[in-house]
């Protein structure tokens, strides 16, 4: 899965990039995106300039020439108009050699490659990130001179007032954390509040309850290596184990499935509506169940606590081989679900979980994003060691939460990049 990949093997790449590159400064290379024309008569030379369509988010790529670790990598940004529909940014792409990004509405933030940093970048009225402060984090999250606790994943609460960062290597040692800040909404700087160590083989991405106030992070390595860690968020926004939370009993296979090391279904990636909700992706563990994953819906109580009336019977298949990646829609009603295999959409109620029809695509799913606008955002895997594709593409989708036919693909989707590795989408 792309969360194990994420959190060792690029950790791995990035000091080996840091060493071939020397520095964290990049340059304009073949590999820049094939950009969407834009809407409009741009302007200058005569001629009647068409209205600027309106905007429904702003979305960030990060994207490099090829999958070869000391390529240099850019901030690809675009303006989505009310149909989907993608133009380039001015100035785009920006020559930012940076890692994971995510954004809070006011600010873009990215960890940087080649140096222990985390940089801040205000968003202009244009969708243009402009950086403004960059955090040296050496001192903190456990980082080491050489390379141990590296930054990776990027994650803001549902507030935008708390970053999470995902650190590979705590300590030197073969375990993940997860490190706190907190960001200062009038100029976007951070400061560091602590780590939570999450254990070994663990996912970087965290997902927050509707409350704002738990947070899980779920990993299964084929079977073998598996977790699910609970967090409950302080007010400050400091992440830290839940020392009451009290673990569901793992679902068990339908009857006649063969055992081999384990025999159950392991959670993996989450997301959540804005209650009291949480889908899992659970995988099939037991020898040649030929089960593809399936989708368990599961309740909070007051202590963080998750339970689940589903088994093996009540949970929906998904198409979808191997996901890495689910995503509510803002209204609660949709559930998209990425990996290997493709992309799907299901409808949800709170309860029960409805697949909305045929793959929106069979091409292999790294990251989503939805926006407010009923606008689905997906970079493709680029890791074509682990059946991802080069090029690769960002999708872009319109999906109506009353809609039961296939949703529809925007106007020039999909986009063309060389190398896609994070996304981050700004609702507007």
């Amino acid at each position: 899965m792309r969360f194990q990949r994420l959190l060792t093997s690029s950790y791995a790449a990035l000091v080996l990039a840091a060493l071939l590159s020397g520095c964290g400064t990049t340059t304009s290379n073949g590999g820049t995106p094939q950009s969407p024309p834009p809407t409009g008569n741009p302007g200058g030379g005569g001629g009647t300039t068409s209205p600027a369509p309106s905007v429904a988010a702003y979305v960030y790529v990060v994207n490099s020439a090829d999958y070869t670790p000391s390529s240099p990598r850019q901030i690809v940004a675009y303006a989505a108009d009310m149909n989907g529909q993608l133009r380039p940014v001015s100035g785009s792409p920006f020559n930012e050699n940076v890692n994971s990004v995510a954004t809070n509405g006011s600010y873009l933030m990215a960890a940087a490659v080649a140096t222990p940093n985390i940089n801040t970048y205000s968003i202009g009225p244009n969708g243009v990130p402009t950086r403004t402060q960059q955090f040296d984090y050496s001192q903190q999250t456990q980082y080491q001179a050489n390379a141990c606790g590296i930054v990776g994943d990027l994650e803001f609460d549902h507030t935008g007032q708390s970053l999470y960062a995902g650190v590979g290597q705590y300590g030197c040692s073969t375990n993940n954390g997860i490190a706190s800040f907190s960001v200062d909404p009038t100029a976007g700087s951070l400061t560091y509040l602590g780590i939570q160590n999450i254990g070994y083989n663990t996912s970087p991405r965290v997902h927050f309850d509707g409350s704002n106030t738990y947070a899980y992070s779920a990993y299964n390595d084929g079977c073998y290596i598996f977790s699910l860690t609970a967090m409950i968020r302080d007010s400050n926004g400091l992440l830290a184990e839940n020392s009451t939370y009290t673990a569901p009993p793992l679902l068990t296979p339908p009857p006649g499935a063969q055992e081999t090391m384990v025999q159950a279904f392991y959670p993996g990636p989450s997301a959540s509506d804005s209650t009291d909700h949480f889908v899992f992706a659970e995988f099939p563990c037991y020898k040649n169940s030929g089960t593809p994953a399936q989708l368990a819906t599961y309740t909070i109580d007051a202590s963080g606590n998750l339970s689940t009336t589903d088994t093996y019977a009540t949970m929906p298949t998904t198409k979808v081989s191997a996901p890495e990646d689910l995503k509510m829609s803002p209204s609660g009603t949709l559930l998209a679900v990425g990996g290997k295999g493709g992309l799907e959409i299901f409808h949800f109620d709170g309860t029960a979980l409805t697949a909305d029809g045929d793959l929106l695509t069979t091409d292999p799913i790294a990251q989503m994003f939805w926006d407010s606008h009923n606008h689905l955002y997906a970079i493709t895997d680029n890791d074509t060691g682990t059946g991802g594709i080069s090029p690769g593409k960002l999708y872009v989708f319109t999906v109506q939460d009353s809609q039961i036919s296939a949703p529809e693909q925007a106007p020039g989707s999909p986009y063309p990049l060389a190398t896609p590795w994070y996304l981050a989408v700004q609702s507007k």
